[in-house]
Order: structure tokens, then sequence, then C-alpha cells
């Protein structure tokens, strides 16, 4: 046999004709997922210590300016930061130190029976989260600015928000607005909806983040802390709706945003 010669292979073999196209019914292994280890104790238990864990957190926050001298307007900086600490750090470390569960895992944990695992961190469907929240913030529009000529409400935001006397001190008004939203949004719409739902339900956790959202509120003009019972609600089912808490922050940001402005114009 010459060197550059093959040795023939042994025949292929095929399915019979009358087999080709059709499927043979097989096992496939179905990969365990978290809530295939749940019981209702551990979900509540769960729940019960995001609720409390919550709550803790939101009460460090409101208490804090009580260190400080002045309104929150001369604070500005340090209430900002404040919030990304209690309302956005610390609760991402709770879901990841005493949860075990990952935010990074959520393509393999979006497909889960009540997809609450991913705490709302969804951003994929964002367009259609913005639409939704342009439409929001398009019925609010006319309201807020009857509102905003308010001198009462004129003058309550003027302690509470910076001064903007430059287009540098507008830049940074609006650039903290956003931040503040993405870490209040996720404090309520994402760690609390989420967690509490995945014990208590989806319609006790709504209402109780609303409520929580709402008393948040004290201490501001009375209609915005009234309405803010109304707004949590709403937001709550839309992003539960959504499994994201990306339309509250879009919608919160866009209305809060606008509110800034129209109080200081």
């Amino acid at each position: 046999m010459m060197p550059d010669e093959k040795t023939p292979s042994s025949p292929e073999t095929f399915p019979p004709l009358h087999l080709v196209g059709e499927s043979t019914p097989r096992e496939t292994p179905i990969e365990a997922t978290w809530e295939d280890d749940e019981t209702t104790a551990t979900g509540i238990l769960r729940s019960l210590f995001v609720l409390a864990s919550g709550g803790l957190l939101l009460w460090a926050q409101w208490c804090a300016p009580t260190a400080w001298t002045g309104p929150i307007s001369q604070n500005w900086s340090r209430w900002v930061l404040t919030s990304l600490v209690f309302n956005f750090v610390l609760p991402l470390g709770i879901v990841h130190l005493f949860f075990g569960q990952v935010l990074v895992y959520q393509d393999w944990l979006k497909e889960q029976k009540h997809n609450a695992w991913t705490y709302g961190w969804k951003w994929d469907n964002w367009k259609k989260h913005l639409k939704i929240s342009l439409i929001l913030w398009a019925i609010m529009l006319i309201p807020m600015f009857i509102i905003s000529r308010q001198f009462e409400v004129r003058a309550d935001y003027a302690k509470i928000l910076p001064v903007t006397n430059t287009p540098v001190d507008w830049l940074f008004l609006i650039g903290s607005l956003v931040l503040y939203m993405l870490c209040w949004e996720w404090c309520f719409r994402g760690f609390g909806l989420f967690g509490l739902a995945q014990g208590f339900g989806p319609i006790a956790a709504i209402a109780i983040q609303a409520v929580g959202f709402g008393l948040a509120h004290y201490g501001k003009p009375d209609i915005e802390m009234i309405s803010a019972f109304g707004g949590g609600i709403i937001l709550g089912a839309l992003c539960w709706r959504e499994k994201s808490f990306v339309p509250a922050f879009f919608t919160h940001t866009l209305i809060h945003t606008t509110w800034a402005i129209l109080v200081k114009i």
C-alpha cells in the first residue's frame, strides 16, 4: 500500500427511510433552579428580612440630616451620597451576601416561575419602558406645572434642592437627580418589590412598598406626600408586570427632573 493511500472507512449508517423526519422521544434532564429548593417558609423569611433591613436602611438615611447644619439644599451632595449607600449599595450587598442571589445570573434566573429573582434588574426592554415612561410623564406635565407655580411649594423646595446660578449648577443638579432616582427606584421597585413578592406575593408587595414610598416623602409638601402613595402603587404594579424596575426609574427621573426645573424657573 502506498503511503498516501487512505484506508477505506467503514460505511456510514443511516436511519431507515420511514424514520427520517421523526423525532425519537428522549428524556432530557431539567436543570434545578433556585425555586426548586424553596419552601413557603424560606420565601416568607426572606421577605421579612427584606422588610426589616429595607426599613432600617430608609430610617438611617432619613435620620442622617439631623446631624447636618442648615437645610438639605446646603448638603445636597451628602444627601445623594447617603442615598447611594443606603438605597443602592447596601441593598445590593444584602441580595448577594445574605441571599446568595447575584444579579449577574439574570439570564439563568429570568425563566423561573415568578421571575422575582432578578430583583427587577432587567434592562433588555428599555426602549419599551422609555415609551411607557414618556406617556406617564406627559400625563403629569400639566398638573406639575400648575402646582409648581404655588409660592409655598417653591419655598419648600428652595430648602431641598441646591442653588442653580450657573450652567454647571444645573448640570450637577440634573446629574445628581438621575443618580438619586436610580438608587431610589432600585430600593423600592427593585430590592423592595421583588424581594417582598418572593414570600408575600405581588399584591402585598406592591402595597407594602407603596406605603414605604409614601412615608419616605414625609416632610415634603402635603400634595407630594399624598400623591406618593398612589404613585407607588402605579409604579409597583407597572414594574411587576414588566418584571423590571427600569420603567419606574425612567418615569421617576423624567418627572422629578422636570419638577425640579419647574420649581426653580
